[in-house]
């Protein structure tokens, strides 16, 4: 039996999502789950300390926490980082998370949570991964110029945002496209801001697929609905789909180059061939791709893992 420590997002009470699934089936294999809140972390004497409560098998959704306790991380066999909690505090949680990632393995590895996650990182390294043409700046003038000079459609939004929020389709003529790189660069010129040349094949759709320890673990489509948008939290359309062998090949390459990067357990969005973005932190998908296809995936993530890095 290990101990496992999933770090979480606080909230007002346990909710239907990765760690509640994941935990539960790493109970079944007869490993010991915490899960303990991630802007808790602390340090105390030297040691890596946090707050949280022990998974169990009733464990429902909406449940009330059990007895929340201290635990020193330090004493675990695995880390389970699935939530990096309030932005401002992001470098003091890593660093202390370093001081523990020689003596405790963590997921995913932390180059993989600091670069992997980085839109910048994928736009750099066209051998690994085909991104669609990226700028990033703080100075919307700069920006701007950029939409006049290339011509065509582009994609406005902000280098780590999520769920669709704050992002916009411009065009060169687009009378607001200025306003819009005003308003997230913010009046002071602080924000970084990207753009990023648009895909016009995800009119088609966008394929969310899980990875788990280099594995394939299941695939989904998602189709813009209201607007050019694929989250489902924008009101796109979902729907069971298959890789085509083209995708099969590219998505075990790609799988296997996260692997080995430490990115054990990611999604990617795939508007084949190009990348559109990669998610290591706490991936989306899995609820949904249960609900589509009635199977009970978090089986095969939990075992591909946990049985890998804990042998490894």
């Amino acid at each position: 039996m290990s101990n496992i420590c999933l770090l979480v997002q606080d909230s007002p009470a346990i909710e239907d999502g990765n760690y509640l699934r994941i935990g539960k089936t790493l109970i079944a294999r007869g490993h010991s789950v915490t899960c303990c809140f991630v802007d808790n972390l602390r340090l105390a004497a030297g040691r890596v300390v946090t707050s949280g409560f022990t998974l169990r098998p009733d464990s429902r959704s909406g449940g009330e926490f059990p007895e929340i306790f201290s635990l020193t991380l330090e004493t675990q066999d695995l880390i389970w980082v699935l939530s990096l909690g309030e932005r401002k505090s992001f470098l003091d949680k890593m660093q202390m998370l370093y001081t523990l990632h020689r003596r405790v393995r963590i997921i995913n590895s932390l180059d993989a949570i600091i670069y992997i996650k980085s839109k910048y990182y994928l736009s750099n390294h066209e051998s690994h991964f085909r991104y669609p043409e990226t700028w990033a700046s703080p100075d919307p003038d700069e920006l701007f110029a950029v939409i006049k000079a290339q011509g065509g459609e582009w994609i406005i939004k902000p280098p780590a945002g999520s769920h669709g929020r704050d992002v916009f389709l411009v065009h060169s003529d687009d009378s607001n496209a200025r306003a819009i790189l005003q308003h997230l660069c913010g009046k002071d010129r602080n924000n970084y801001t990207l753009l990023q040349r648009y895909v016009s094949e995800v009119t088609q759709g966008e394929k969310r697929i899980l990875f788990a320890a280099g594995n394939i673990i299941g695939q989904y489509r998602r189709r813009p609905g209201i607007d050019h948008r694929t989250n489902i939290s924008q009101g796109a359309l979902i729907e069971t789909c298959s890789l085509t062998d083209e995708e099969r090949i590219y998505c075990l390459q790609l799988a296997a180059q996260l692997e080995n990067m430490g990115a054990h357990f990611a999604a990617i969005d795939l508007v084949f061939p190009w990348l559109i973005d990669v998610n290591v932190i706490n991936p989306g998908g899995l609820i949904t791709l249960d609900e589509l296809t009635g199977q009970d995936h978090s089986a095969a993530i939990g075992q591909h893992l946990v049985t890998k890095l804990l042998q490894d």
